[in-house]
């Protein structure tokens, strides 16, 4: 024992000399080669990850944050940090400062440290930093298999404990402070179309599932969506269920309010990756001109639109679209009809989605979920009604809700029904989609052209009021007309079907209906056509003056 405490004593005297009478650089060099030769000895490496690195976080140091305090309540430790904010569903553990664990990858144990301590200077912060230690011979495995499992690990952590939130624009930016959505709308709860809504749910995870697939053949990795049908069939619902199924955030985006092209594409550019663009009622929400129309719209009505086609175009699909990735755009309408196609072929609008009203899919669906019966007798009175009235799966949610009790819920449910087909047969209610639907489609079609631009109306003046160079219009077309281009009251279809109750009167109603809408439509294309012409001739006129 003695002779070791006189070799130790003989090392540090040594050490001394060294230090008071060698030239420093021989010091150095001699310090430097006894380091090498003592690592001989270490079979050990390690490897340190800061908390920032040139001013920026280190994704490593999160990604261990994260990854670790997975595992923390799962073994013996002394101590632990626990959290609990906003934006996380679960506990959130982490390591306290100068303590170990030790985790096992491949059967291979790798000890970690966790370090804390403050900068020195003005201006004191906190430095953290981890430390990882392993047998060297496996510094290939560490560097090439298990920084990058801790990475897709921590990725994975991170998307599981993130609360769905929702962002709005507001003056041309999104709102620094999102809200959270607390929506319970799950594809289970979901009535919908079963076959239609397996089909969805399968092509959200095949999405989620190839972003290999489509780094390979050489396209962006995002998805586009069109959801249509009438007001109340659930787009907005289908929505909430996309978006808690993906757990991903919604960028609910207003056209209306978007002041230009450039915004638009700053704003695509500040959406974050692995979220849902939300673009509802896209054929409401600017004035987009109808490129097969034929009918080019004035230059003064052009400079009033803030958001273009082309700029919506390049948005959905253009260079800028490729910034980012695991993006989804959700457009919704009430016409499909009333878009461009440009806005609706694939790589746009990659599947587009029906939502019609309640059918008795659906109904048994939402029979299930707010009464739990999968069967009932009364539901084969249901299933005859139901295709003769056009009712929203929420106005059917609502009857059910009245009671928890099956039975008298289902007749509430029935004797709702019926009024409403009793209302369509003494002509009081919408005609059945099924017999009249190209009641319905005219109608589309007339306010599918007047929202194009109509500047003899736009600013509620009548069309006796304008002034035309060109060929008066019919004036037995121009009687009819009110001051935003519909036909008079004679021309209401309630009025239609009450006068005429028996079917084939109310077809042959119809069809005399179409034909005189139809000589209207082509009337105020002619006379639009005039009036564009004259529009631009007298601006041109006014900007030589």
């Amino acid at each position: 024992m003695n002779s070791v405490w006189a070799l130790l004593a003989s090392i540090a005297l040594i050490r001394t000399t060294l230090y008071n009478y060698l030239p420093e650089k021989l010091r150095l060099y001699i310090s430097a080669r006894f380091e090498e030769w003592t690592r001989r000895f270490n079979t050990d490496e390690t490897m340190v990850f800061k908390d920032y690195q040139s001013s920026k976080m280190n994704q490593l140091f999160q990604a261990a944050n994260l990854y670790l305090g997975e595992s923390l309540p799962t073994i013996s430790i002394p101590r632990v940090t626990v959290e609990k904010t906003e934006n996380v569903r679960n506990l959130t553990f982490s390591m306290e400062k100068n303590t170990e664990m030790i985790d096992v990858y491949e059967n291979i144990p790798m000890k970690w440290k966790y370090f804390s301590d403050y900068s020195q200077g003005m201006s004191k912060h906190e430095i953290r930093w981890y430390e990882l230690s392993f047998h060297k011979e496996y510094k290939s495995l560490v560097t090439n298999c298990y920084l990058p499992y801790i990475l897709e690990r921590a990725n994975k952590i991170k998307e599981r404990n993130r609360v769905v939130q929702l962002h709005t624009a507001a003056h041309d930016f999104w709102t620094p402070k999102p809200v959270i959505i607390q929506h319970p709308m799950t594809f289970e709860t979901l009535a919908m179309d079963g076959n239609l809504k397996k089909e969805l749910v399968e092509d959200l995870d095949r999405f989620m599932n190839s972003k290999e697939y489509y780094q390979q053949i050489g396209k962006v990795w995002k998805r586009g969506y069109l959801l249509y049908g009438p007001p109340g069939t659930g787009k907005s619902s289908l929505i909430a269920a996309m978006a808690n199924h993906l757990n991903f955030d919604i960028y609910n985006l207003n056209l209306s309010a978007v002041s230009s092209d450039f915004v638009l594409q700053n704003l695509l550019l500040s959406t974050a990756n692995r979220s849902i663009l939300v673009i509802e009622d896209i054929d409401c929400s600017i004035k987009l001109q109808n490129r097969e129309s034929g009918i080019e719209q004035p230059i003064k009505y052009q400079q009033q639109n803030k958001v273009t086609l082309s700029g919506l175009l390049n948005f959905f699909d253009g260079i800028l679209s490729c910034c980012g990735e695991g993006k989804i755009l959700v457009a919704t309408t009430n016409y499909k009809d009333r878009i461009d196609r440009a806005l609706l072929r694939a790589g746009r609008m990659d599947m587009h989605i029906y939502l019609t009203y309640c059918t008795f899919s659906a109904f048994k669906q939402l029979a299930l979920r707010y009464l739990e019966i999968s069967d009932h007798s009364l539901f084969h009175h249901i299933e005859k009604l139901l295709p003769k009235v056009k009712v929203s799966p929420a106005e059917v949610a609502g009857e059910l809700m009245k009671t928890r009790d099956p039975k008298a819920s289902t007749e509430g449910l029935i004797k709702h029904l019926e009024e409403k087909v009793n209302l369509i047969a003494d002509g009081n209610s919408e005609v059945s989609p099924k017999h009249h639907s190209s009641l319905s489609q005219t109608s589309n079609c007339q306010v599918h052209k007047s929202s194009i631009s109509l500047p003899l109306a736009c600013n509620g003046a009548s069309m006796d009021n304008v002034k035309s160079p060109g060929p008066k219009p019919d004036v037995s077309v121009k009687s009819k007309l009110t001051a935003d281009g519909e036909g008079d009251n004679n021309f209401e279809k309630t009025d239609l079907v009450r006068d005429r109750s028996s079917r084939h009167n109310i077809l042959q109603v119809i069809e005399d209906m179409e034909k005189e809408l139809l000589s209207y439509k082509e009337a105020i294309i002619a006379l639009q056509k005039k009036s564009c012409g004259t529009l631009n001739k007298l601006a041109g006129i006014k900007a030589t003056i």
